[in-house]
Order: C-alpha cells, then structure tokens, then sequence
C-alpha cells in the first residue's frame, strides 16, 4: 500500500534533503528510547516500540471491515507521531452525540470521546488525550435527541467532531486511497511545520451501519461561517490566507489537489489558525473516483466540461475565497446554482470586485480565477505574493471590530447550495474552442453541452 511506500521515503538516513522534522529525528533531538535505544521520532514517541505495542493488541479489535482494520493497522505500524496514527473508536466510547450540520454526502456531530486519542504509552498503560468534562456537558445530556447521553461517573474525555458518511456500509476499498492522501499530506506538513487538521479514527453507527470519521472539533467553526467577522477585520486576510497557501502548497508538494476546496472546509482553532480539511472525503463514500463533486461558485470552468481537476483548479478556488475575504458573503449567493450559471463561470463570469479592495490584492485575485489554467500562480507563489501583502497589513488581534448588531442579514438564493454535490458535466470537444490566449473562445462556447443535475439541489435551510 501507499503507507508502507512513504514510511520508506521518510526513514532518516535517506539520500533525499531531509526536512528539519525528519533532521531531528536523525540528529536525535528527541533523545533515545530508553527501551530500544533508537531515536525517538517526538519527545514522547518511539515509533519502534509502540508500533510493536499496537500490533500486539491486533487482535483485541476489529472493525468488522477487512479493508478498515488493515488501514488502520498500516498506521499504527508507520505513524511516527500520534497524529500520523488512527484508531478504530468502538461507537460505546462516544457520549453526547449531537447533530450540528448536515452536507451533501454526510452528516455531522458534536460528541465527547471517553478517553480521547493516544499520546504515548507509559510501559503497558496507555496514557490518552483527555481533560475533565464540564459541568454544562452533564446538563446537555438531558437535552432530547442526543445520543449517548454522559453518565454522572464519566469525568474525562475530549471533544470531537463525527463525518457520518452516507450510504457507507459497503464501503469501497477505493475510498481509502483518500485517506492515503490524507496521511500523504499530513507527513509533509508534519515536516514543514505547516497546520494540519487531525482525524483520530473511524467508528461505526450500529444503527445505520455508516461509518463516521472521528475528527478535530473546532468550536470557531468555518470559514464561511464566520465571512462577516472577517469583513470588519481586513487585515485577518492575509495571515489566513497565508496559513491556508501554506496548507495548500504541502498538499500540492504531495502531487496531490483537494478536490472540493471552498470556504466551508476552511476551519478555525482556538488560537484562530485556518486549517483546510475534507480533502478528497468530500464525496460519497461509494462513489466513482471519476465522478465530479463540488460546490458550484468554486468550481474551475475546466473542470465543468470534465476537464482534469488539477492543482490549478485548487487555485481557481483559492481566488473565489480571496473574494469572500472582502465581501463577507459566499460567492454566488443570490443566484441559482445551475446550468446558467455554471455557463456564464465557464465564460469568465466571476463576482464583482469590492470597492476599496486593495489593488494588489485584486491583482492576485484575478490571477487565480484566470480561465486559462496554464495564467494562474502556483501555490508557492501564492505565499510569495501573500507575506509582501501581510507585511503592509499587520494582523490586529488586540483590536477586534465586532459585527455591527444593525448589520445588514444576508440570506442565501433558495435555490443557491452550498452543499457539495454531483456535477454532471458533459461537452463535445468540436464545440468548445480555445482562442489564441489559452482562453476559452466566449463566442463559440455558448453551444456547450454542460448539463448540471437540477434534480439534486436542496434548498438551504435557513
């Protein structure tokens, strides 16, 4: 498997440059395992000897899926750290399990994880990631519909997000090549120091029989649920969206795109750290590895007439959040997200630039939601151009503008979705054209045969 190929690329001692990461662990930063004495690969981590430890305990678990168990064992095998490991969390380990959100392909809870992750073995004990429980998560108990109501004698645990996954109870061994991905990037932000969004394991409704994805639960939420505070806080931009280039750029080091990148799968920590998630988990768990999903604004016009969805349409994605940064709502908001609209993007329609944005700022915009793929920046380049900007706009944390109370409601088009979602898209070659720019031939496009499935948009709750 993938896992066992970048295990060999990371071993220190290799001829590749090692990243400052992997030069510590060669260099013994960490100190000496007093068991084994190898480098230790983290303070309280000796990947030798707990990867022997997780195996020791393979039979004491299993999920019920050949292809779970063995993905998750790969991990406990490789993982150099805890947070290149997972786990399978039995479903009697979760308390409080709350519906927060619901997407396209998946629902989404809040709940408390008895116990919480793995940080280190001290002998044969585990010792685990958890804090003493609230006095109001007792209190929510009592709340009708939760799941798993905490009992008085539960005292620690840690607050978790779960990814039901619809349909998922034959999953498919394709879908754990996402999660391939997944570990792929989180080794090279592992060393380039970049944010990563942990995901702790996998556990299982015994009701639906979906599998759910345990996860980061950051109570600051999204991006795009927070596009206003952002609005009346410019300079938050540029620091946010150098964390998010940065975050990109270690993907695309991997030869890998996200897929689905919008500013719903933007998440802020406590610490207000933008850290991207759901890279290739953004689709049903069942699906064809060929199917097109997404959230229509962030879509690339290439990618709409099937087009391959490479690191450049990442890019196109990157230049509508740059948008909303200034706007303070989500691209497209008060249209109907279908064939018409999907036709005026193929032909370079894109959201009016905000008065006052400043011009370098737009300059980089443009560029990113070029139509000709070949005319957008790179990420690195992105971080380039980004930390110039930062520069000129220090980050105001002690000086924070609350959201005006008689600022204005913004309420999405009905017929908008911001739910990732099939896009079924369909041309013939002979009808689309490319003009001596790289750009699509605006006249000639107007016969394309794109056609984007009107039966599944949903109407956004309010």
């Amino acid at each position: 498997m993938l896992i066992e190929n970048l295990s060999e690329e990371s071993e220190v001692g290799d001829s590749r440059n090692l990243s400052v990461y992997e030069q510590k662990i060669k260099d013994e930063f960490y100190g000496l395992c007093s068991k084994c004495n190898q480098s230790k690969t983290e303070y309280y981590w000796c990947q030798y000897c707990f990867s022997k430890h997780f195996q020791s305990n393979f039979d004491k678990w299993t999920s019920g899926n050949e292809y779970v168990d063995k993905f998750i064992q790969e991990t406990q095998l490789k993982g150099r750290n805890p947070a290149e490991i997972l786990e399978w969390i039995p479903y009697s380990r979760l308390r409080n399990i709350q519906n927060i959100a619901k997407g396209g392909f998946s629902t989404i809870y809040k709940a408390i994880w008895l116990g919480g992750r793995i940080m280190f073995f001290f002998g044969d004990e585990e010792i685990r990631d958890s804090i003493k429980i609230k006095d109001v998560d007792y209190e929510n108990a009592k709340i009708d519909g939760i799941k798993l109501p905490l009992q008085e004698h539960e005292k620690n645990g840690s607050y978790v997000a779960l990814k039901s996954l619809n349909n998922s109870s034959n999953i498919r061994k394709e879908f754990f090549n996402e999660w391939e991905n997944y570990l792929r990037f989180l080794y090279e932000a592992k060393n380039a120091g970049s944010n990563y969004f942990n995901i702790y394991g996998m556990t299982q409704d015994p009701k639906t029989l979906d599998y759910m994805i345990v996860m980061d639960y950051l109570k600051i939420g999204s991006l795009r649920s927070n596009l206003m505070i952002k609005k009346y806080n410019p300079n938050d931009k540029y620091t946010d969206l150098c964390e998010i280039a940065e975050s990109l750029s270690g993907l695309h080091k991997c030869n890998l795109v996200h897929g689905d990148f919008h500013s719903g799968n933007l998440l802020f920590d406590d610490k207000l750290r933008c850290h991207i998630s759901d890279f290739g988990l953004s689709k049903p768990a069942n699906a064809n590895s060929d199917e097109i999903f997404g959230i229509l604004p962030y879509v690339a016009p290439e990618v709409l007439i099937r087009k391959p969805y490479t690191k450049a349409a990442d890019i196109y994605s990157f230049g509508i959040i740059m948008w909303e940064f200034t706007s303070g709502i989500p691209a497209f908001n008060d249209r109907v997200h279908n064939f018409e609209l999907a036709l005026e993007i193929h032909n370079g329609h894109r959201p009016k630039v905000i008065e006052d944005t400043d011009p370098d700022y737009v300059n980089l915009m443009k560029k990113c939601w070029n139509n000709d793929p070949n005319e957008r920046p790179t990420a690195e380049e992105l971080i380039l151009e980004l930390n110039k900007l930062q520069s000129k706009y220090p980050i105001e944390r002690d000086n924070r503008i609350e959201v005006p109370e008689n600022a204005p409601v913004i309420k999405d088009h009905p017929l908008s979705c911001y739910r990732s979602r099939k896009i079924d898209s369909f041309t013939n070659e002979n009808i689309v054209h490319e003009d001596t720019n790289s750009n699509y031939d605006m006249e000639n496009s107007v016969d394309i045969n794109l056609y984007l499935n009107d039966e599944i948009i949903e109407t956004i709750e309010d």
